[in-house]
């Protein structure tokens, strides 16, 4: 069973949002649900709480194995040939110039990455969370 909420939030574990820098979102509903940021030079999960949607004001961070970094890696690589650049982002966190892909060409993506995988912030150790309520300049 997941980590409750309470469990998860440590004071020991809050960063500020200024030391996380987007990489791509994943999953995206009026703002970034899942995907990848850079923390400490190193590029981690991130996710929100499914409670928190649409509001997605609490965002956490977990470790990827390498082989899991390397498949997230090839998912958004595959989403930038097919779909865009629109939810990707540098190592310095700056969005990467935005190219959208013709709408057909989506379907590529989209019907080979089908996937009910769901992140949750409870499905293993977090390294660190940041509230961007703090601010909104994390989810410019």
């Amino acid at each position: 069973m997941p980590a409750g909420r309470s469990t998860i939030l440590t004071d020991a574990l809050k960063v500020s949002p200024s030391d996380v820098r987007w990489h791509f979102f994943a999953n995206y509903y009026d703002g970034p649900i899942s995907g990848l940021a850079f923390f400490r030079d190193r590029l981690h999960r991130f996710c929100c709480f499914p409670e928190d949607i649409p509001e997605y004001r609490v965002y956490v961070l977990h470790e990827l194995a390498p082989e899991e970094l390397t498949e997230e890696l090839r998912i958004k690589a595959k989403f930038e040939k097919f779909v865009g650049t629109h939810w990707s982002f540098d190592r310095e966190g700056k969005r990467l110039p935005r190219a959208v892909r013709p709408t057909e060409s989506w379907k590529s993506f989209y019907d080979e990455e089908k996937s009910d995988r769901k992140v949750d912030p409870g499905d293993r150790p977090v390294v660190a969370w940041f509230d961007v309520a703090q601010s909104d300049k994390v989810l410019a």
